[in-house]
């Protein structure tokens, strides 16, 4: 009976923590049908963008839409000639120069009949175009920007183009692909094709094929440094397998389901999910499996502004999965996002600007509302006095204990209490540390603007990494909420890692791309930070500065 009220007393103390949710009310709805949403929706500062693909009946074709935030159509592109496998993602760009010229907000489009179109964000027309050869479908995979130029697949080729006007820089021939998405090193590009060769192409138009794997290979691969992460598809089965470039070495790191899913990653963390549902690799010297979590996911995954992971559920019921992944690729809290449209699908939701927005392959796409909830000052707060009945029934235990002469057990429930209230009050007393370490008499912030900036980046998140050779940029971001969070996703969109570091007082920045030096230190709107990146929060618009120490 004694163990059982000790552990009463501990689980109950452990209720006092406060938490927070994230609410979602619904804004509006389009049905964009007939054809189906084969690819994740696309939040920008002033529009949702989202494409339709197959299927379709009479004159309708496929087509790309901009809505803006309230549900108004603004525009639509039509191709009229294209087939119905029209799977290549989405890919928006904010206005910039290079030195092949100057571009504004774009939506780059890649068709199914091999035509690759720049759209204008503002009014959808088409401000450059180039065709790519066709074998049955053309253009199925994901691109990926370098510099001022952006790199897509073609049936069987690989392209780059100028940012500006179109202009070819890069054609080249490899294998036959499917959704053969591309990835970049320093080296060059790196992607797959259906007869299961991995091929490499240099900066310099250089064309190398690797290891002969045993089936498809369908997304770009993930890149871990020198290795690269692989889902190779079979008839019925997938293999997930680490290629170390260097060796040109294979390693198969897990057998699972059927028809694999676009990969995602995180860190030195990638996601892969297919038929039998989710699994985590973890790479440190080796990468190994981490997790598994049975589920049904085929097609694309997306990270939530607070770092949940959310997948289409690819069954008639449907839903959209939500789970969590700790820094160590555990899965946790799994549960199911339901909305009045649940069927098959297989794009990711988008998050930003406040929004989350779905698509199915009904055709329907489904805008909600994002919201942090957290108690009113009107309502109730029972914290206190949970606290208090806490306290109240710990020490009368103990005067009951020592009144007995069970004076070794009156000392174990004091200890017991001592610590439930240590670890009660370890996140104030971090925060209130950290926040003492702030130097009181350092000058005033100052912005971090930086005059080259485009003006869409205005009233957004805005990202720089300093390394000492070079510095890397990205804005146009939105609805982060924290150091971390925002830097993980400015890490996606730059191609970088991070190398992150859990401890009893946070998370911490430990090294970016491989890069650690004697650390590195954060500037928010140029006031250096000093809480750990989970904790320190930002809010929209902001300047986040990386820089060594």
């Amino acid at each position: 009976m004694r163990p059982l009220l000790l552990v009463g007393l501990f689980l109950s103390a452990l209720m006092l923590f406060s938490t927070s949710a994230v609410a979602s009310s619904p804004a509006w709805t389009a049905d964009v049908g007939p054809g189906y949403i084969t690819t994740a929706p696309v939040v920008g500062a002033d529009h949702v963008f989202v494409r339709t693909s197959g299927f379709w009946t009479g004159e309708e074709r496929p087509e790309v839409i901009a809505f803006s935030h309230d549900g108004e159509e603004r525009w639509r592109f039509v191709n009229s000639n294209t087939v119905q496998h029209d799977m290549a993602p989405l890919l928006l760009i904010p206005s910039g120069e290079g030195a092949c010229g100057v571009w504004p907000d774009m939506v780059l489009v890649g068709w199914a009949d091999g035509r690759f179109d720049a759209l204008s964000a503002d009014t959808g027309v088409s401000l450059w175009n180039v065709s790519t050869p066709v074998d049955g479908w053309g253009i199925t995979g994901a691109f990926v920007i370098d510099g001022d130029e952006v790199v897509f697949p073609g049936r069987a080729s690989l392209h780059r183009a100028c940012l500006a006007n179109g202009e070819s820089t890069l054609n080249v021939t490899v294998g036959e692909g499917w959704r053969n998405g591309v990835a970049q090193t320093p080296s060059g590009y790196w992607l797959g094709d259906e007869a299961g060769t991995l091929w490499h192409v240099g900066r310099n138009g250089s064309v190398s094929s690797h290891l002969q794997f045993n089936g498809s290979i369908r997304h770009a691969p993930v890149v871990m440094g020198d290795r690269l992460l692989l889902h190779v598809q079979q008839a019925s089965s997938s293999i997930i397998q680490s290629y170390d470039t260097l060796s040109s070495t294979a390693t198969i790191l897990a057998v699972s389901g059927s028809s694999p899913a676009v990969p995602l990653k995180l860190d030195q963390m990638a996601i892969f999910g297919d038929g039998s549902g989710l699994t985590s690799v973890v790479c440190d010297t080796n990468c190994l499996v981490s997790d598994t979590h049975e589920t049904l996911v085929n097609g694309e995954m997306a990270w939530t502004p607070d770092g949940t992971l959310h997948a289409p559920i690819n069954t008639p019921s449907g839903g959209w999965l939500s789970v969590s992944v700790s820094i160590n690729g555990t899965f946790t809290s799994p549960s199911v996002f339901s909305t009045p449209h649940d069927g098959y699908g297989t794009a990711s939701p988008a998050f930003g600007s406040g929004l989350s927005v779905y698509g199915n392959d009904a055709g329907v796409l489904m805008v909600y509302i994002t919201e942090t909830s957290t108690p009113t000052s009107s309502s109730f707060d029972a914290q206190p006095v949970l606290g208090a009945v806490f306290l109240l029934l710990a020490m009368g235990g103990m005067a009951a204990l020592a009144s007995t002469s069970r004076t070794t057990d009156a000392w174990r429930l004091f200890t017991l209490v001592v610590l439930v209230l240590a670890l009660l009050m370890l996140p104030d007393i971090s925060g209130s540390w950290n926040t003492a370490l702030v130097d009181k008499e350092e000058d005033a912030p100052t912005s971090d603007w930086r005059q080259h900036w485009p003006g869409t980046w205005l009233g957004t998140q805005v990202v720089v990494v300093e390394f000492e050779d070079e510095t890397l940029e990205v804005g146009g971001l939105v609805g982060h909420e924290s150091v971390l969070a925002l830097t993980q996703a400015a890490a996606l969109d730059l191609g970088v890692d991070i190398d992150l570091e859990s401890t009893s007082l946070g998370t911490y920045l430990v090294a970016i791309n491989g890069t650690s030096g004697a650390g590195w230190e954060y500037f928010v709107n140029g006031e250096r930070g000093v809480l750990a990146v989970d904790d320190a929060k930002v809010e929209t618009p902001v300047v986040l500065v990386w820089r060594l120490a």
